[in-house]
């Protein structure tokens, strides 16, 4: 009764801007209390619910469809002269709606479309990479990307046999410097920098997992630098930037540097295969804490047995049954699921299960860090097509971190759209403005006083510093803690791009008439529907003593069908209904029959009394409606008859027994009457040579 779909449904939804009237646009189908309504927007509502496949309109539904519409249009009218629409409720209610139905016209529809195709090809293979990274804190300075960036290359000069002591020299002036720039006493910085790089000097190798495993800034340090397999969006917890160079690189191929959110990579491919999932099952023998090097080497004995009866033809679920230590996947047969290069498994579980040759065929004993397994082959299967996967996929790169390509492309057509223009650098200003009492949330635009310089332009709209100061005052925690300068140069990044997309937004109103319609249809229906909550269905329900009135003068509205005033006896057995029968011959009532029946809690008959209706009892509906005893029916076992004492003519419902008619009937009082006062306020006068233009 109360949901909030907006009535005019009728009012709300997409349509079409194809009108079919004669009269110039703009031209005025009826007035209401003196406001104007323009022909084209009876016209669109009309198309959109009543005309949407285009055949010729029915001229006698389009009439019934105007009266519609001017009740709508009439409740819309109150609504505003109560002024609704400007209640901080209403406010927030259509600028939520607003924000949702603005997200497409603000996000770059084909390069995201191109992002989710290119995400389904990644997935037709899986890509295994080693990386060397050099990290960067999140927004570093200039100093610190400069460092990370020679040191990368000297790593990289290094691995094609290229590096000089030059090289080294420098990236160590470059740390030293950095260092001291910071004021910072703890020498053990510069020591953890530098060290891995001398290390790798004296090295006489210049193979990548060596060369890794002394000076990446990653945990896959100590398998020199493996990170496993990319499987197009499963890429292991790496940037989109690190799967681009991958996913473009040659097998044995050296890239980089490549600059991703995590630091600065060298990335080699180390393999490139189709896509495979296959299906696995595994017998485990589980590592036990504290176990001795005899428990070691027993447990590798009992592993190799195993593997062995497997090899002789035993019975390898009965071997999981019995054996396996791993209890989730014992009882249903070792069963895994689906298992693809980049699943979350360890790599030595992987590359033993990918080894195996063929279908149900088995791996030999593998050791990972939960212990010794033996790995079944027991099914594979193919990608799925791009169609069942593109709704899918859509979705979740639509949470991934590679949105930001779409998002900087929308952003560079909206800067060359309103003619972005940099006034100024003078946001520097800010440096000495902004302290530390910014990040303990004690910093406040009164510390920018007398700054109002101009600093960019959309259009014909400036921003200001003052406007800045406004947006780190609110916005300040969206940054982590660093050094002012960074602190500032990230604020006015984030300040210009949402200034810039923000600013799109409020014209959407303005660029697309389907939008400016759209939205004219929400804020009506929210309108429609706060206002008709308010006079007619919560009034409804709160208002119980109208009901009753309602109820009361319209009594006959809420009539009870004819009913039988009967009792229907479901006994256990024969001898029970007849003695049920000679006492009803007495007058005795069914109270003194469930005592008489129903002893020391052996329930040998039940009683259903009341006023049954057509339909509600099946026997008696066969039967005939006529006063006195049934004969007996067997029903389920049981022995069923019915005692009908009388038939009760229709009678009306008192107001408990109809209310939730009664309100129902209630509202659509109230709605009438309401309607009917509102004509009378609001006079309506429709255009007839207009109206009659429509087709």
């Amino acid at each position: 009764m109360k949901t909030k779909i907006f009535s005019t449904a009728i009012v709300l939804g997409l349509f079409s801007l194809s009108l079919a009237a004669q009269q110039p646009a703009g031209a005025t189908l009826m007035t209401i209390g003196g406001e104007k309504v323009a022909v084209e927007e009876f016209v669109n509502v009309f198309k959109k619910n009543n005309n949407k496949d285009g055949t010729p309109i029915d001229r006698k539904s389009m009439e019934e469809y105007l009266n519609l519409y001017t009740i709508f249009r009439l409740k819309v009218k109150e609504a505003k002269d109560m002024g609704i629409d400007t209640t901080k409720t209403f406010i927030d209610e259509l600028a939520g709606y607003r924000k949702t139905l603005s997200q497409p016209y603000l996000t770059e529809k084909e390069t995201i479309e191109s992002l989710v195709k290119e995400a389904y090809d990644r997935m037709k293979w899986d890509i295994r990479t080693s990386h060397i990274l050099i990290k960067l804190e999140a927004d570093p300075s200039p100093e610190d990307t400069l460092e990370a960036y020679n040191r990368i290359l000297l790593i990289k000069d290094f691995l094609n046999n290229k590096a000089t002591p030059v090289g080294l020299k420098k990236c160590e002036t470059l740390i030293v410097a950095n260092h001291k720039a910071s004021k910072s006493s703890d020498t053990s910085e510069v020591y953890r920098k530098l060290q891995p790089l001398k290390n790798m000097m004296k090295m006489k190798t210049h193979e990548f997992a060596y060369v890794a495993n002394t000076t990446t800034e990653h945990d896959s340090k100590i398998i020199g630098g493996d990170v496993g397999y990319l499987t197009g969006l499963t890429g292991q917890g790496f940037p989109y930037e690190y799967e681009n160079a991958a996913y473009n690189a040659k097998v044995g191929e050296l890239v980089g540097p490549v600059r991703t959110s995590m630091g600065y990579h060298l990335i080699r491919v180390t393999d490139k295969r189709a896509h495979k999932e296959i299906r696995v099952s595994h017998l485990m023998l589980q590592f036990k804490r504290g176990m001795t090097l005899l428990d070691s080497t027993q447990l590798k004995a009992r592993v190799d047995s195993i593997s062995k009866a497997i090899k002789g033809g035993a019975d390898f679920n009965e071997l999981v049954s019995n054996f396996s230590d791993h209890k989730q996947t014992a009882k249903k047969g070792g069963d895994l699921g689906w298992l693809a290069v980049s699943s979350n498994f360890p790599l030595e579980f992987k590359d033993a299960a990918f080894e195996i040759k063929t279908k149900n065929s088995y791996s030999y004993p593998v050791q990972t860090r939960f212990g010794w397994h033996i790995i079944k082959w027991t099914d594979e299967r193919e990608l799925p097509s791009f169609d069942s996967l593109k709704v899918e996929l859509k979705a979740k790169i639509l949470q991934d971190g590679r949105m930001s390509v779409a998002k900087n492309k929308m952003l560079q057509k909206i800067k060359t759209q309103y003619q972005f223009k940099e006034l100024s650098k003078s946001y520097t200003e800010f440096y000495s403005v902004v302290d530390s009492t910014l990040f303990m949330g004690l910093w406040n635009i009164s510390k920018a006083k007398g700054l109002n310089k101009p600093l960019f332009k959309l259009l014909d709209k400036t921003f200001t510093q003052e406007d800045f100061a406004r947006y780190i005052d609110k916005n300040y925690k969206l940054i982590s803690k660093m050094p002012v300068k960074r602190t500032v140069d990230a604020l006015y990044k984030r300040f210009v791009d949402e200034s810039s997309m923000n600013f799109k937004e409020s014209r959407l109103e303005l660029e697309f008439p389907e939008f400016k319609l759209l939205m004219d249809e929400y804020r009506d229906g929210i309108l429609l529907f706060n206002l008709t909550d308010q006079k007619v269905w919560t009034k409804a329900i709160k208002d119980t003593t109208g009901a009753k009135e309602y109820h009361e003068k319209f009594k006959n509205h809420f009539m009870w069908d004819d009913r039988l005033d009967a009792s229907v006896y479901t006994c256990r057995d024969e001898k029970t209904a007849d003695g049920i029968r000679k006492m009803l011959k007495k007058n005795k009532s069914d109270v003194d029959i469930l005592t008489a029946f129903n002893k020391d809690t052996a329930i040998k008959v039940s009683i259903e009394s009341k006023l049954f209706l057509k339909g509600e009892n099946t026997m008696m509906d066969v039967i005939g409606w006529a006063p006195g005893v049934t004969q007996n029916q067997p029903i389920k076992g049981k022995v069923v008859f019915a005692n009908i004492r009388k038939i009760v003519k229709s009678t009306p419902k008192t107001y408990m027994e109809s209310r939730g008619l009664v309100t129902s009937e209630y509202q659509s009082w109230l709605e009438k009457e309401w309607v009917e006062s509102l004509r009378q306020k609001y006079p309506v006068t429709v255009d007839s040579k207009v109206f009659d233009s429509i087709k």
